[in-house]
């Protein structure tokens, strides 16, 4: 693949964001790590909209790790129940936050972390902090494979390589956007 393809899709890329961004209240850039975190950690498997519903009470009720380690685990469950798999997340939140004062920064000590995988620890750095990291979720592997057929990898650590190299500097805009991308049309 050339490097100019690459460049192209960059391009129109962050063009298409510009005007096709969604808002949801986890996207301003003024939300700490723990916010961003909160909403990467319920946006898995639960469509965006019923997260944004739940997302403001939550914090309101829960603003740090520490209230969450206060927090029973049927508060826990009763506050994210809306979203579905309410006692899996709320366990895997209560783990968290009695076991850390504050999140970890690097990707791989956030995947050590109950149920966080590679997309909520790249996604919350990213757009947390701005850390030049891929997100690759099931629509964004769709976005990719589409526009790179020829060349996209089949295997997972391929896929992360190829994508990790297309990530521009603006990589929380280039992220917003293939996430909008992936979701609005593939």
């Amino acid at each position: 693949m050339s490097s100019e393809v690459e460049r192209r899709f960059r391009v129109d890329l962050l063009e298409w964001g510009k005007e096709n961004r969604r808002e949801y209240p986890w996207r301003e850039s003024n939300r700490t790590l723990y916010e961003v975190f909160v909403a990467k950690f319920f946006l898995t498997q639960t469509p965006a909209d019923n997260v944004a519903a739940v997302y403001p009470r939550f914090l309101e009720r829960f603003p740090t790790l520490d209230a969450i380690a206060k927090a029973s685990e049927d508060e826990l469950v009763e506050a994210i129940v809306p979203l579905g798999f309410q006692n899996m997340r709320a366990g895997a939140l209560k783990q968290i936050a009695s076991k850390h004062d504050h999140l970890p920064t690097e990707p791989e000590s956030l995947m050590e972390l109950p149920r966080v995988g590679r997309y909520v620890a790249n996604a919350t750095l990213c757009f947390a902090r701005g850390d030049q990291l891929p997100v690759l979720d099931r629509n964004v592997e769709r976005v990719y494979s589409r526009v790179f057929r020829d060349t996209w990898p089949e295997a997972e650590s391929d896929q992360l390589a190829f994508t990790k190299r297309l990530v521009p500097s603006e990589a929380r805009s280039y992220n917003l956007a293939l996430l909008d991308l992936g979701a609005l049309v593939c």
